[in-house]
C-alpha cells in the first residue's frame, strides 16, 4: 500500500525564518585537484578521474565471486604525502598518525587562508570543529601488519579527528566526530548552524576526509554488491551496477551572516537550512525511501523560510546504484507538491530543476561526499555554470520526469547571477537509512562602502613561508594570478597579506607602486634572485620608498615580531574586499608507519 502524498507546508514568513549562515572559507582536495579551482575545472571539462588501483594501494581486497578485476576508483597520487614539519609534528608521530588527520590539518589551514583569516587570531577563541567520522582503514592496516606503536594511541582513534585540529589551532569550542555513515559530510553542517544561531560558539570548521588504504571494507562491499564491478557506473544512467569509491576531503568555515558582514569575511555563499531525517524501517536496513526523503525535502525548505520551487538546481547523492531512481521520485515528489502553491514556478535555469552529481567524476567520497557536494554548489554559483553529470550518455529509462519541469544535467547550463537569487539544494543519504539534505543561496551582493581608504603608495606586501623553497613557490604562485584575466587590486591584496595570513619563518616584504612593479618583484623572488623591489632580513632597502611609519613596521615584522599593519591604513574598520590568494604549498614527504610500505601508485 503506497502512502498518502504529502501536503505542502506552509512556508515561514521570511521575517521568521532562522538567520542565514555564511561561508566565509573553503578548501578541498580529490583526485585531481589540490584546490577548488582544480576542481572546478574538472566538473567544467566533463572530466572522470576513475582508474585501476595497483594491489599495493589498496591491499587485501577480495571481491568474492564478484567479478571485480581490476578494482577501480577515484583515488589521490599521494595521500601518504603530509609537510609535517610545517605544523610541528615529528616524523615519527606522523607516520602513526592517520591520514585523514594529516589531511584535514592542511585543509582547514586552506580554509583560514581562502578566509582571510590569520590562524594566530583564532588562538584561544571559541571555534567549534565538528568532523565527520572516517573508516578505521590506517588502523586495520595496522593490524593486519601486526605492529603497533604508542603514537598510535591518538594517531588512530576517531575522536582525533576533530580533537587534533583543535588543539593545533588552540580552538576551545565544542569539537566532536559525527558517524552517519555517507550521510556524515553533510549532517555535520547541522549542528554547526544550530550553534552559530544559538551564539553557542562564534564560527564554525565543519570537515570531513576519506582516504582507502585497506581491503576490508571494499571487500566487504563488492560481496555485498554496493560497488560497481566494472568500475563505469554513472549516476541516474542507464548503466548503474554500484558505486565508485572515492578519496579526497574538504573544509568549510562558517559564521552568521550578520557577523561575517560586520567582520568584512568574504562569503562565498549563504546555508538557509539543513534537515535530517531517517527512513525509519521503510526501504529496509541498507535500502532507500523516497516517501522519507520528500518529506525531509520539504521539511527543511519550510523550516529554511524558502519555497522548494525556488530551487534551481539539486546537488544529488546520485552514486550510481538502485538508489538513484527512489532519489529522483523523492525529488519529483518534493516539486509535484510545491507546485501546488500559489504562483508557484520553478526557478531554475531555462524554467527547470536541474539535477547532477559530482560522483561521477571524483567518484563517492563517502563519509565526505555531502561535504564536497557543498563545495560544488558553491562553485556553481561562483561561476553560473551547472556542469554536465560527466559521462552521462543516456538516462536512466524509469526516471519518473514526465510532466514536470525536471532535468538531469546533461549539458553544460549557463545560470549567471541576475535579481533572482539563486538556491540549491543538496543532498546525501547513509547507507544505514541517515538522511540530510541542506539549502545553499547565493551570498549578498558585496557593498561598495566596505573600503579601507587606499593606502600608502607604494604599498607594503609582505609574504612568509617556513623555507626558501616554500617562499619561492609562493611568490610564483602570486605571479601567476597577477598574470591572469581578473588580477585583485593592489590595495586589496595588500590588505589581505598584511592581516589575512598567518606570520611564518622565512619573510619578505614586496614594495611596489602598482601590479606591474609587484609581479617584476614576485618573478624575481620565485627564482631566488635579489631585487631593487623585494625587502629581506639581510636587505632591506626597498623599505626606503615607503613612508617612515609604515617602514618601520615592515622591519618589525621582517624582525619576527608581531606588528599591526592595520593603523596604517586611513578607515581600518572599512576592510578592502579580500581578494582570493593562492594557498600556502604545502612541502608533503611520505609519512607511513610501514617504511617498507607505499601508498603511492
Amino acid at each position: 500500500m503506497h502512502p498518502e502524498p504529502p501536503l505542502p507546508e506552509p512556508q515561514l514568513p521570511e521575517h521568521q525564518a532562522p538567520e542565514p549562515i555564511a561561508v566565509i572559507g573553503l578548501s578541498c582536495r580529490t583526485a585531481g585537484a589540490d584546490d577548488t579551482d582544480a576542481l572546478w575545472r574538472l566538473l567544467r571539462d566533463e572530466r572522470r578521474l576513475i582508474a585501476p588501483v595497483p594491489e599495493r594501494r589498496v591491499p587485501s581486497v577480495d571481491p568474492g565471486h564478484i567479478d571485480a578485476r581490476p578494482f577501480r576508483a577515484a583515488l589521490l597520487d599521494d595521500p601518504a604525502g603530509f609537510d609535517a614539519a610545517f605544523f610541528g609534528i615529528s616524523r615519527r608521530m606522523a607516520a602513526w598518525m592517520d591520514p585523514h588527520q594529516r589531511m584535514l590539518l592542511e585543509l582547514t589551514w586552506h580554509a583560514l587562508e581562502n578566509a582571510a583569516i590569520a590562524p594566530e587570531r583564532l588562538r584561544g577563541t571559541p571555534v567549534a570543529v565538528f568532523a565527520a567520522a572516517p573508516m578505521a582503514d590506517y588502523r586495520e592496516r595496522m593490524i593486519r601488519a601486526d605492529v603497533v606503536d604508542s603514537a598510535a594511541f591518538p594517531g588512530t582513534l576517531i575522536t582525533f579527528t576533530p580533537n587534533r585540529i583543535s588543539y593545533q589551532f588552540d580552538w576551545t569550542g565544542p569539537s566532536y566526530a559525527v558517524d552517519s555513515a555517507c550521510s556524515s559530510g553533510l549532517s555535520i553542517l547541522a549542528p554547526a548552524v544550530q550553534g552559530l544561531r544559538g551564539g553557542e560558539f562564534p564560527l564554525a570548521a565543519v570537515m570531513a576526509a576519506n582516504i582507502t588504504c585497506n581491503g576490508f571494507y571494499t571487500s566487504s562491499a563488492y560481496q555485498a554488491g554496493a560497488l560497481s564491478p566494472t568500475g563505469a557506473s554513472i549516476p541516474f544512467s542507464s548503466h548503474q551496477d554500484g558505486y565508485i569509491r572515492g578519496e579526497g576531503g574538504a573544509c568549510l568555515l562558517l559564521k552568521r551572516l550578520s557577523d561575517a558582514r560586520r567582520d568584512g569575511d568574504p562569503v562565498h555563499a549563504v546555508i538557509r537550512g539543513v534537515g535530517l531525517a531517517h527512513n525509519g524501517r521503510a526501504g529496509g536496513l541498507t535500502g532507500s525511501d523516497a516517501a522519507a526523503q520528500t518529506r525531509l525535502f520539504l521539511h527543511t525548505a519550510r523550516t529554511a523560510g524558502v519555497p522548494v520551487s525556488s530551487l534551481g538546481y539539486i546537488e544529488a547523492h546520485g552514486t550510481g546504484t538502485g538508489g538513484d531512481l527512489a532519489e529522483a521520485t523523492a525529488v519529483t515528489d518534493a516539486l509535484r507538491t510545491a507546485l501546488t502553491a500559489p504562483r508557484a514556478q520553478v526557478a531554475g535555469p531555462e524554467g527547470k530543476l536541474w539535477i547532477g552529481s559530482v560522483k561521477s567524476t571524483i567518484g563517492h567520497l563517502e563519509c565526505a561526499a555531502g561535504l564536497l557536494g557543498i563545495v560544488k554548489a558553491v562553485l556553481i554559483l561562483r561561476h553560473g555554470l551547472v556542469p554536465p553529470i560527466a559521462g552521462l550518455t543516456h538516462a536512466h529509462p524509469d526516471l519518473p520526469f514526465t510532466g514536470l519541469p525536471l532535468a538531469l544535467a546533461d549539458r553544460p547550463v549557463a545560470w549567471p547571477r541576475d535579481t533572482t537569487v539563486r538556491r540549491i539544494g543538496v543532498n546525501s543519504f547513509g547507507v544505514g537509512g541517515a538522511l540530510a539534505h541542506a539549502i545553499i543561496e547565493d551570498a549578498p551582493e558585496a557593498t561598495a562602502s566596505t573600503s579601507a581608504g587606499t593606502p600608502s603608495v607604494p604599498s607594503a606586501v609582505p609574504l612568509s613561508a617556513m623555507n626558501r623553497a616554500g617562499l619561492a613557490a609562493m611568490a610564483e604562485s602570486l605571479a601567476e594570478t597577477l598574470r591572469g584575466p581578473q588580477p585583485p587590486a593592489l590595495a586589496a591584496l595588500a590588505w589581505t597579506a598584511q592581516t589575512g595570513r598567518a606570520a611564518l619563518r622565512e619573510r619578505c616584504v614586496l614594495v611596489a607602486a602598482d601590479l606591474a612593479e609587484l609581479a617584476d618583484g614576485l618573478q624575481a623572488l620565485a627564482v631566488e634572485r635579489t631585487h631593487p623591489h623585494v625587502a629581506t632580513g639581510a636587505d632591506r632597502d626597498a623599505l626606503g620608498r615607503l613612508p617612515t611609519p609604515l617602514a618601520h613596521t615592515a622591519a618589525d615584522w621582517l624582525d619576527g615580531l608581531s606588528v599591526d599593519w592595520a593603523k596604517h591604513w586611513p578607515h581600518p574598520q572599512l576592510q578592502p574586499r579580500r581578494p582570493d590568494l593562492p594557498l600556502y604549498p604545502f612541502q608533503r614527504r611520505a609519512h607511513w608507519f610501514d617504511t617498507h610500505g607505499s601508498l603511492t601508485h
